[in-house]
Formats: C-alpha cells, sequence, structure tokens
C-alpha cells in the first residue's frame, strides 16, 4: 500500500462513517416524527445504523493500524521504484540524473 492509498483508504472509511453519522441523525428525527408501526421500523433503522457506525469506526481503527504499519515497512526497506522505466539506464543520462 502506498501513501497515496493509504491516504485514500483512511479518507473513504471517514467519508463512511460521516455518511452513517448523517444518516442515523435523519433516523432519529423520522422516530420523533412518526407514530405507530412507522415508529418501530424508524426505530430499528436507528439502531442497525448505530451499530453499523460502531463497526464502520472499529474499522477506521483498523484501517490506521495498517496504514501504520505498512508506512514504516516502507520506511525500513526503503521507497521501490514506481515504473519499471526507472530501473533502465538511458543512453546519455548519468545514474545521477
Amino acid at each position: 500500500m502506498d501513501a497515496y492509498s493509504a491516504s485514500r483508504a483512511v479518507t473513504a472509511v471517514s467519508d463512511l462513517i460521516e455518511l452513517l453519522r448523517l444518516a442515523q441523525g435523519a433516523a432519529d428525527r423520522l422516530e420523533h416524527e412518526v407514530h405507530g408501526p412507522a415508529y418501530e421500523h424508524y426505530e430499528r433503522l436507528s439502531e442497525e445504523l448505530r451499530r453499523l457506525r460502531r463497526a464502520a469506526e472499529g474499522l477506521k481503527a483498523s484501517t490506521e493500524r495498517l496504514v501504520s504499519r505498512e508506512q514504516s515497512a516502507t520506511a525500513a526497506r526503503g521507497h521501490p521504484l514506481r515504473r519499471a522505466a526507472d530501473r533502465i539506464s538511458h543512453p546519455g543520462r548519468s545514474a545521477a540524473n
């Protein structure tokens, strides 16, 4: 995992948590506005969204740990070459270029 994909992964899980937070807030508001079977439905939905949000927060923590381990491993072994062409010496260019 390179730094760019690691950043995208952490951003994506953060976006997911925010989306679930917004959905939970909307379900909570609906729960206060309706009665009877609709109330029960939104109550279950709200609880399910809370559960999903907790799961996403756990996923974020594990993603951040993975990213940290990957970054440490990359730093320890050095940065890999990005393109196969970087390994080929080009005529007229010195090794310092």
